[in-house]
């Protein structure tokens, strides 16, 4: 069995490059656009039905009906406090809806903490243009807006134990992308956007490949290592002997899974800085704090974006 060690001169205070690798937060330039209009180009269905997707502001039943058709001004302003998420997507909800002549000042950024009763959009143009991407712009902003508040919530109480805050695939179908842009508009980090960007063996692949003894664990790993040299692999466990059996197998994390703050010391002990260190599992608000006092490098959570609550955003006519 070939077992990886690092020197002894290796410094037991330095950092795993792993944690480097792991720091991962997507862009708005680096989200794919053309995914977004096409989601979109749906969401425009949904709103006007297939007759009117080529002429939307025909399928607004109601606007018709009131013969709204004149120039005004909107406002959108917060209605809590949140941090903002979703501005990216102002010029492409115009583009799909047909509303392109509608013009929007803008005073702040994704990212931004938005206080309660904050102006942060002012829209003019044609009133009946406006009411048409009302509801689908608002749906987004105060989704994302959601996420990326309850996101920075976490990122805030872990950071002063030195821990960082990493997302999961637990996302609405579909909305991926955006969930997780919201994730590092708060200051969180991305984990892997798919099963095609990263290894990540946990308790079902082990089950599927018949790997059910701790003495088969690490061959098993420094097989996969040797098939897949420059791949990141990151490992589930959930006890500390599966921890001992992966540690020193060649792979770049371990993902403590249902560990108990105790067991995550342990863990953080046993490890000497060899591998990155992610605590996961059950961890909400609630128990925030005691994870992150064992000082795991990252603890990930879907959390803010399954639990979160949609942010409270109005849009008032001047």
């Amino acid at each position: 069995m070939i077992r990886i060690q690092f020197p002894k001169w290796h410094p037991v205070n330095a950092l795993p490059s792993a944690v480097e690798q792991l720091k991962q937060r997507l862009s708005w330039d680096e989200l794919d656009h053309l995914k977004l209009e096409k989601h979109l180009l749906f969401c425009l269905e949904e709103e006007v039905g297939p007759t009117w997707s080529s002429n939307p502001i025909d399928g607004d039943l109601t606007t018709k009906a009131c013969e709204i058709g004149t120039s005004g001004k909107a406002f959108f302003s917060a209605r809590e406090k949140m941090v903002l998420c979703g501005i990216g997507l102002i010029p492409m909800i115009q583009k799909v809806f047909g509303s392109d002549d509608l013009n929007f000042e803008v005073t702040a950024a994704d990212g931004d903490t938005i206080q309660a009763g904050e102006v942060f959009i002012t829209v003019t143009g044609r009133q009946d243009k406006i009411l048409l991407i009302e509801r689908i712009l608002l749906n987004f902003l105060q989704r994302l807006s959601g996420v990326a508040t309850a996101t920075k919530r976490f990122v805030e109480r872990i950071a002063p134990y030195g821990v960082n805050f990493l997302d999961t695939r637990k996302t609405s179908p579909g909305l991926r992308q955006l969930e997780k842009y919201a994730t590092a508009c708060a200051g969180g980090y991305n984990h892997r956007m798919g099963l095609y960007d990263r290894i990540l063996i946990k308790d079902n692949h082990f089950a599927a490949a018949s790997i059910g003894s701790l003495d088969k664990i690490a061959s098993f790993l420094e097989g996969i290592r040797l098939r897949n040299p420059e791949a990141f692999i990151e490992v589930e466990v959930d006890s500390l002997d599966q921890f001992s059996e992966v540690v020193g197998s060649g792979v770049n994390a371990a993902l403590l899974d249902n560990f108990s703050p105790d067991q995550i010391k342990q863990a953080v002990e046993m490890n000497v800085q060899r591998i990155a260190l992610e605590a996961s599992g059950g961890i909400n608000e609630a128990t925030l704090e005691s994870y992150a006092q064992s000082k795991p490098h990252f603890i990930s959570s879907g959390a803010p974006v399954h639990a979160s609550q949609w942010i409270d955003i109005g849009l008032d006519w001047n």
